[in-house]
C-alpha cells in the first residue's frame, strides 16, 4: 500500500445529504457579535497555528511493513526518540492521495476490538486501521470543507467531524468499518451553525459538545446523541465566553456523583468550570485565570479527577519568565475553588498543544517537541518517561510538528498527528 524506500527517507532534507435543523431551535449567528472574530486565536495578532506561516506538507510516502522494520534496525534514523518505538508512519499522500497538512486526531475501537486512527486533514477526515501497527491500512476518506482546523469525536459507532470553514457537523457511519467501509450520513447544521473549532463527546451522558462555533458566541453548545445518526440541538447554550476546547466528565463517585462537569478552556480568560447536568440551565461554578495565562488551550484530567493538567498555547511565546514548554497543574477537587498548585517544565523550548491522560501517564503533543510522555503517578514529582520527535528540524517554540495525540487504545499503542508529515503509530516503553 505504501510505496517508499528507506534510502529516500534518510535522504530527506530536515527541512452528502443534509440533515434538517429544527426551526424552533435557533441561536444567533456570530455576525451579531462583531467583537468576536471568526477565529479569536488571532486577537491582537497572537495567533497560534499559522502565525509562523502555513507549513508545507511532506510530499512523499510513509513507512510500514518491511520499510518500517528496516528503519527500526537502521543506525541512521530520521526521528529522534527515547523509550519509544516507531511502528509505522502514514503520510497525507497515503491517506488522501495528495500531499496536505494534517490537524487533529482521535481513535476508535470497534466492537471486535480492532483499532482505528481518525485523522483530520486539510480536505477531509481519514480513517486508518492500526490494529496491526506495523501494517496500517487506509480504510476510507470523507471529504469536507478545506480547513486547517478540523476536529473529530466518536459516540457509539458513529464519528462526528467539524471544521472552521463550513459544512456544520459531519455524521459518519462506522458500523461497517471492519469491512473496510465508512459512510457519510449527512451534514448537520444545529441552529444554523456552519463552522466550529472543536467537538467533544461525553459517552457517559450521551451528549456531544460543539465549541468555538459561529453560533452561541463561540460558547458551549450541547447535542443530544440519543439517536447518534441525527443529533438533536439543545436550545440553551453556555455563551459567557468563547470556548476553544473542553473536557467533559460525569462524576461516578464522591461529592459530585452524577454531575456532568465541563472544564472549558477559554483562551485569554484561562479556565471556566461549568455544571452542565441540566442542559436547560448551565451554571458557571468558577473561573480561574492562572498565573501566566495567555491562551488556555486544552487539558487533561488525572484519573482521580482531582488535578487538571492545563496546556496554555501562547505562554511560551508571550508570557514573561516562561522559557520552556510548561504545563499548569490545577487542583479541581473543589469545583468552586480551582487552585494552581504547580507547573511542570518539560525541558525543551517547544509549545504544548494537546494532551491525554491514560493510567498514570500524561501524553503530550508538543508541536516541534513531538510526542512527550511523563509519569504522573507521583503527583508532586512527575517523571519524564520518553519522547518521539515527529519534527526533528528543531525544538524551538514554533507552531509546527505534532498537533494531536490519542493514547486510549487497549494495545497501548499511541497515535500522533504531525502537521506536515501525517500519522505516526508509536509504542512507548
Amino acid at each position: 500500500m505504501f510505496r517508499y524506500r528507506l534510502a529516500a527517507l534518510l535522504a530527506l532534507v530536515f527541512s452528502a445529504a443534509s440533515v434538517a435543523t429544527p426551526s424552533a431551535q435557533q441561536f444567533p449567528v456570530r455576525e451579531q457579535f462583531p467583537q468576536l472574530p471568526q477565529n479569536p486565536y488571532c486577537l491582537k495578532a497572537a495567533c497560534g497555528y499559522g502565525r509562523d506561516g502555513i507549513v508545507e506538507p511532506y510530499t512523499g510516502g510513509g513507512l510500514s511493513g518491511r520499510s518500517a522494520r528496516a528503519y527500526a534496525e537502521s543506525s541512521e534514523q530520521l526521528f529522534q526518540s527515547s523509550h519509544s518505538e516507531l511502528l509505522s508512519w502514514v503520510s497525507s499522500s497515503d491517506m488522501a492521495g495528495t500531499p496536505q497538512n494534517s490537524n487533529d486526531i482521535w481513535g476508535y475501537v470497534s466492537p471486535r476490538g480492532r483499532e482505528y486512527a481518525i485523522v483530520g486533514l486539510l480536505t477531509g477526515t481519514a480513517f486508518v486501521e492500526v490494529t496491526d501497527p506495523v501494517e496500517p491500512r487506509v480504510v476510507g476518506f470523507i471529504p469536507g470543507a478545506p480547513s486547517d482546523w478540523r476536529d473529530m469525536a466518536v459516540y457509539d459507532r458513529f464519528a462526528y467531524s467539524v471544521n472552521e470553514s463550513g459544512g456544520g457537523v459531519q455524521v459518519i457511519d462506522l458500523r461497517r468499518i471492519d469491512r473496510g467501509q465508512v459512510r457519510l450520513l449527512g451534514n448537520f447544521a444545529p441552529g444554523g451553525m456552519r463552522t466550529a473549532h472543536n467537538i467533544y463527546v461525553n459517552p457517559d451522558s450521551g451528549y456531544a459538545y460543539v465549541l468555538g462555533a459561529d453560533i452561541a458566541r463561540g460558547g458551549l453548545v450541547a447535542l443530544d446523541l440519543n439517536n447518534p445518526r441525527v443529533p438533536v440541538l439543545e436550545p440553551v447554550a453556555w455563551d459567557t465566553a468563547y470556548v476553544h476546547d473542553v473536557l467533559v466528565v460525569t462524576y461516578q463517585k464522591g461529592r459530585n456523583k452524577g454531575r456532568e462537569i465541563a472544564f472549558a478552556f477559554t483562551g485569554p480568560l484561562g479556565l471556566h468550570i461549568i455544571d452542565i447536568t441540566d442542559k436547560a440551565a448551565p451554571v458557571t461554578l468558577s473561573h480561574l485565570r492562572y498565573a501566566n495565562a495567555t491562551y488556555g488551550h486544552s487539558g487533561a484530567l488525572s484519573p482521580n479527577g482531582r488535578l487538571l493538567y492545563v496546556n496554555d498555547e501562547l505562554d511560551e511565546r508571550l508570557a514573561d519568565g516562561i522559557t520552556e514548554m510548561t504545563t499548569y497543574v490545577v487542583r479541581v477537587g473543589d469545583l468552586l475553588n480551582p487552585v494552581l498548585t504547580r507547573k511542570i517544565g518539560w525541558g525543551i523550548g517547544a509549545i504544548d498543544h494537546n494532551s491525554m491522560v491514560q493510567g498514570n501517564r500524561l501524553f503530550m503533543s508538543g508541536y516541534t517537541g513531538g510526542l512527550r510522555v511523563i509519569d504522573i503517578d507521583r503527583q508532586r514529582r512527575p517523571r519524564a518517561l520518553g519522547f518521539f520527535d515527529t519534527h526533528p528540524e528543531t525544538d524551538q517554540g514554533l507552531f509546527r510538528g505534532a498537533w494531536g495525540v490519542f493514547a486510549g487504545f487497549p494495545s497501548g499503542n499511541v497515535i500522533v498527528s504531525d502537521i506536515a508529515r501525517g500519522l505516526f503509530v508509536v509504542r512507548p516503553e
